[in-house]
């Protein structure tokens, strides 16, 4: 009899430490847990200036932690990235929707950008669904009363900062050809460094420009040969739309003729050119540009059989190459 009393005792000492042990580690449990990341889907992210380990980073930054607890409430909503044209990200969180503006931002530096977006459109959705489900108040009706109007419902809106579009400035080689419309102008070849730099916060640009181009040398050994070498100076301007630039502006050739018959001079125009460019790597882009020059004088040589050797009034040109991107 006594050792039973004993050992029913042992046993409820034990339970209750036991009991102790579980309510002092369940709140240490529910510290140490994480929070879910939202759920985060990329749409053709091969289109998508940055990387799915971008934006998640850039997340963890900008989204509070979901709800936890045993209240059943939801965790973070659905949220949708995908490509929504040149320079721009289509971000939907629920039901909302807003497309982004990166520019020519790319990686962290775009991911950020979008993560603030999806962080506003984040907190408008919970403000929302949680005014949708806070219950009315009773109406209370009160005797010889005017009836009350209703108090509007105020939702606040959390919009991220605007951050400025970085002044991008861009170094641009290319290599090609050029041609005049009339047949004593032979083919020329052309090389060309434009400096395409921002004019304010919008799309204007100012794109000063050098270049050379040399002309095929006619009857090379004899007493008629003669050959020709120009530089070119321009000072364009213009307006950039994405990936395309549109500029136009006064173009300046000091030139050299060479052979039987020496002479310098200049040649003075206008050129207008549009030029693409296409991102390869990082910061490194494909262009292809097509020129237009007109020149208000040109060099002309005449020959004793009837040729003649001219530089062109009006000459098509176009030039591939690469360009250098990078902010100040």
């Amino acid at each position: 009899m006594y050792g039973s009393v004993v050992q029913m005792v042992i046993f409820r000492l034990a339970g209750a430490a036991l009991l102790a042990l579980a309510v002092a580690a369940s709140p240490a449990r529910a510290e140490s847990a994480e929070p879910e990341p939202a759920s985060l889907m990329l749409v053709e992210p091969e289109g998508l200036p940055f990387s799915d380990a971008d934006l998640r980073r850039a997340l963890l930054g900008c989204l509070p932690p979901p709800p936890t607890g045993d209240s059943g409430e939801a965790g973070l909503p659905r949220v949708e990235v995908e490509p929504a044209g040149a320079g721009a990200v289509a971000v939907r969180v629920g039901p909302r929707s807003r497309v982004v503006e990166v520019g020519d931002r790319s990686g962290a530096e775009a991911a950020r950008t979008v993560a603030l977006v999806v962080a506003g459109l984040v907190s408008a959705d919970a403000e929302t669904t949680e005014a949708a489900d806070t219950p009315a108040a009773p109406s209370v009706t009160v005797a010889d009363a005017p009836p009350m109007a209703p108090s509007p419902t105020v939702v606040a809106l959390v919009v991220p900062p605007r951050e400025a579009t970085p002044r991008a400035r861009r170094l641009c080689l290319t290599a090609g050809a050029a041609k005049g419309t009339g047949d004593e102008e032979p083919l020329t070849r052309t090389l060309d460094v434009d400096l395409v730099l921002p004019v304010g916060d919008g799309r204007l640009r100012f794109a000063p420009s050098v270049g050379l181009s040399l002309m095929p040398t006619r009857q090379a050994g004899t007493t008629d040969q003669v050959s020709f070498t120009g530089g070119v100076a321009r000072a364009l301007g213009g307006a950039s739309f994405g990936h395309v630039d549109l500029l136009a502006g006064p173009v300046v050739s000091p030139y050299a003729i060479g052979g039987a018959t020496p002479h310098n001079g200049v040649l003075f125009g206008g050129e207008a050119v549009a030029r693409l460019t296409m991102p390869l790597w990082n910061r490194l882009s494909l262009v292809g540009a097509a020129r237009v020059d007109a020149f208000a004088d040109r060099a002309r040589v005449l020959f004793a059989d009837g040729g003649t050797y001219a530089t062109p009034r009006l000459q098509i040109g176009a030039a591939v190459g690469v360009a250098w991107d990078w902010s100040p």
